[in-house]
């Protein structure tokens, strides 16, 4: 698994979307999937980890 960082810029009512360092792009999530002890503010840095995309099925459909 990897380790990414990003910034926050943009919190709304529901969501939260983090800026990833790196130019990987934006990622838009549920509040509810940030853990923290403080209120949320635009310019908070984040980490969290992912795992590289895997195909898991090779027909393109859903799995059994």
């Amino acid at each position: 698994m990897q380790t990414y960082q990003g910034t926050i810029v943009e919190i709304t009512g529901g969501s939260v979307t983090i800026d990833i360092d790196g130019r990987l792009g934006q990622l838009k999530l549920p509040l509810r999937m940030i853990i923290n002890d403080k209120p949320l503010e635009s310019g908070q840095i984040v980490r969290f980890v992912m795992s590289y995309p895997e195909i898991i099925s090779e027909e393109g459909g859903v799995t059994k």
